[in-house]
């Protein structure tokens, strides 16, 4: 998986291939620059200085400003150019993985926390921009140092070369030994902050709820178990690298004194000047330096791979309701509605075969501009058919046919786009009124807007507002409330002008009022389109054309609310709970 994330990531980088490449051009002539320094230092002491000439010491000071001066400004240019190649990968694959999540089915995101998704793409992929401006950088840069400086060493006296090359695969043991380490606790730590972060987000987006059952303090508990444990994961990480870095730094310190030692018996002896071994040192100092930080960059790769791991990983991850090859674009419905003995599960793997099924063998038909009413007891599968209507899921089995072509042979976006939906708890997004009513039609006219807001009983309510429909409704819509909310989701369904309408619930928990202003607004959006309606309150569904009666999964009566009530079945008995004063079917 790890070399596989890294040829990945060079494959990101393609696109800007130029920029990386100038940029390692830099780095490469930056790096190089510094090379001279040393030896230039050999010449002043062993020439210069005990010849006392002014001139060649001028001329070797001057060289070295012009040397620290052209190495600064073409630091400088590198650091831009590689930090603009940089941001710019970070910036397209959020791009790209925020695409790719819109392209995810349903099933997806009932299944991953909405923060390990936020991580992925706020996070994880800030490792790009660490491997690309910080990981290549120092990488191309010491290795450079290292090979060029090494080649200097064996240039200036061959025998302290082989002293300093001796201790070099020591520190490849020493990476090595903690490599697999690195790498686990690493995933450990980058795993539950993940679940720190779904955590956090669950309970900031859930402050109502906590706040209703005085859970605060066992919240505050659990969120420091999380933090405490990511506290101990990093710490593991810290000491594991804080014992490379020491090791790497005695091997540094050993290779050090041999050459010091070494040397200064060479000098000792007249073999070697005083200058070449000041310039010798100069140069261990290049090489070990950057070996010892190789310990931390491979610490940076580790965490940076991981990242690059769980970021191809959510690309990787296919949606489960997608266009089939060849699928075809819908016309204008006409809002004809067939299932033909549809089975589902949710748990696909989970569902044995002849065992119970979310939906088993359901058949019926609706005909457009016809009303139909989805009831039963909760978890009967009545979310179910709207879901597979909408198709946000497919079938397992069966066919749901739209004008009498099967919904698996069409495009997804074409059908859609022909849907309103106006669910139980529905969603507002920070911004205006205006914003969100026009948020499936954003090229809607004024007028537009404003006689789905009438049609909808929204339109007094918002002129009653500080700004009218420019007034920002907050975070989920938190301004509003619960009935304001619903006839805006109204609204912002028939904006589209759908041929198929669909109520999940969309006037439950509501009181009387706000429920009666629902009701109105849905009796008018409802004339000319087909409509499904799940309600727990039969009072609302009672002049439907067709009342499908689900239970454990299975349609188990549909017709009229009269023909229903008369059966003496299980819509019969609800009905009679939900009305005790009201005639029951008669018996013999």
């Amino acid at each position: 998986m790890q070399p596989n994330a890294f040829r990945r990531f060079l494959g990101l980088c393609r696109p800007h291939a130029g920029a990386i490449s100038l940029g390692v051009f830099l780095i490469l002539a930056a790096t190089l620059l510094t090379l001279p320094a040393p030896w230039i230092l050999k010449i002043i002491i062993d020439s210069a200085l005990p010849q006392r000439n002014v001139g060649l010491l001028a001329r070797l000071l001057g060289l070295f400003t012009v040397l620290f001066l052209l190495r600064a400004w073409l630091t400088m240019v590198r650091n831009r150019v590689l930090q603009h190649a940089a941001m710019r990968l970070v910036c397209d694959l959020r791009i790209r993985l925020f695409a790719h999540l819109q392209t995810l089915s349903l099933s997806y995101f009932d299944n991953t926390h909405t923060g390990e998704t936020v991580s992925r793409v706020s996070q994880d992929t800030g490792e790009v921009y660490t491997l690309t401006n910080g990981f290549l950088i120092n990488l191309i840069a010491d290795s450079v140092t290292v090979v060029a400086v090494v080649g200097f060493l064996f240039y200036i006296d061959w025998r302290l070369a082989l002293g300093t090359c001796a201790v070099m695969p020591l520190f490849v043991l020493n990476y090595l030994h903690n490599r697999r380490r690195m790498r686990e606790e690493s995933r450990r730590h980058r795993q539950n902050w993940d679940r720190v972060l779904g955590f956090l987000h669950e309970k900031v987006s859930s402050a109502r709820v906590i706040k209703s059952f005085v859970r605060e303090q066992g919240e505050i508990r659990a969120f420091s178990s999380g933090i405490n444990e990511d506290f101990f994961n990093y710490s593991r990480i810290v000491m594991r690298n804080t014992k490379l870095a020491v090791v790497a730094d005695l091997l540094g310190s050993i290779g050090a004194l041999i050459v010091l030692g070494y040397g200064g018996w060479l000098v000792i002896r007249g073999e070697m000047g005083v200058g070449t071994l000041v310039a010798f040192n100069a140069y261990v100092a290049f090489v070990f330096p950057p070996i010892v930080r190789f310990v931390d960059l491979a610490t940076i790769f580790q965490r940076a791979i991981t990242g690059m791991e769980n970021v191809f990983a959510l690309l990787d991850t296919q949606p489960e309701v997608s266009d089939r090859p060849g699928a075809s674009a819908l016309p204008v419905l006409r809002g004809d509605i067939e299932f033909r003995n549809v089975s589902f599960d949710y748990n696909v793997e989970a569902a044995s075969p002849g065992g119970p099924r979310t939906l088993t063998g359901v058949s019926f038909s609706v005909r457009a501009g016809q009303v139909a009413a989805i009831v039963g007891p909760s978890g009967s599968g009545k979310s179910t058919i709207i879901n597979l209507l909408a198709r946000f899921y497919d079938p397992a089995s069966g066919e749901i046919l739209v004008d009498g072509r099967d919904l698996g042979l069409t495009t997804t976006e074409s059908f859609r786009r022909q849907i309103g939906i106006v669910l139980q708890e529905n969603v507002l997004f920070s911004g205006t009124l205006e914003d969100n009513l026009k948020y499936g039609k954003p090229d809607a006219s004024r007028e537009e807007i404003l006689a789905a807001a009438r049609t909808a009983n929204a339109h007094e309510f918002i002129l009653g507002l500080p700004d009218g429909y420019s007034t920002v409704v907050g975070e989920r819509g938190a301004q509003l409330s619960g009935g304001q909310r619903q006839r805006i989701a109204i609204a912002r369904a028939i904006l589209k002008d759908p041929r198929i309408l669909i109520f999940d619930e969309a006037t439950s928990a509501l009181d009387l009022a706000s429920e009666r202003l629902i009701q109105q607004a849905m009796e008018r959006v409802m004339q000319g389109r087909t409509t499904f309606i799940i309600a727990h309150r039969l009072s609302t569904i009672q002049k439907a054309d067709v009342i499908l009666v689900m239970n454990e999964g299975r349609l188990v009566e549909q017709g009229t609310h009269a023909q229903l009530v008369a059966q003496g079945g299980l819509y019969s008995r609800l009905n009679a709970l939900q009305f005790p004063d009201q005639p029951g079917p008669r018996t013999a």
